[in-house]
């Protein structure tokens, strides 16, 4: 029998992990980083994070319907969340994402740079199964993009926004939907 902690313990696990994430960038971030000069950039950063959130989000519904590693991705991590309610996968999304940006763009990418921070951000998504590799490299990708998001907009918010934006509704996909693997579906 396996022993997995609980959707509430999954929970607790990611905000005793992540709340001290946000603490420790909150202290030690660069001034200004959450303040907002440009209400413009700011807006159109929103927008930009918004239509790529959507964008991830539809992609990765794609890949888990259409390919085999995209479906052993999702059966992972399925597996591991178990039975999430709404008001757990709300707090998982909002906590990882803010846990996450503050510390990689608030505090870690003004003094790495894009590239080096977007693959310590790759590597805090390191796979625990060897069927969970693509995360890492996704993490990867959307570390740059993030990255270069908080050049544009000059501020946390949109990234924040978009990373908040992919979890809740990949993890909601991954929760609701019990998907069948497309090599199976091609057999039938």
């Amino acid at each position: 029998m396996e022993n997995k902690p609980s959707p509430a313990g999954v929970v607790r696990m990611a905000v005793l992990f992540y709340v001290p994430m946000m603490a420790s960038g909150i202290f030690v971030r660069p001034p200004g980083t959450f303040w907002v000069q440009d209400h413009r950039s700011l807006l159109a950063g929103c927008a930009v994070a918004l239509a790529g959130g959507g964008l991830v989000v539809l992609a990765s519904r794609l890949l888990i319907r259409r390919t085999g590693w995209g479906w052993s991705l999702y059966s992972e991590f399925r597996k591991a969340l178990g039975q999430m309610s709404p008001g757990h996968i709300l707090v998982l999304a909002l906590c990882s994402a803010l846990g996450e940006e503050i510390l990689f763009r608030g505090v870690i990418h003004p003094r790495l740079g894009l590239f080096w921070t977007a693959l310590l951000f790759a590597g805090l998504h390191f796979p625990f199964k060897k069927a969970m590799i693509p995360w890492t490299g996704f993490a990867f990708l959307l570390g740059l993009a993030m990255g270069l998001l908080t050049d544009l907009s000059g501020s946390l918010w949109p990234v924040i926004l978009l990373h908040f934006s992919i979890n809740f509704f990949n993890l909601h996909d991954i929760v609701d939907h019990d998907i069948q693997n497309p090599s199976e579906q091609n057999q039938q």
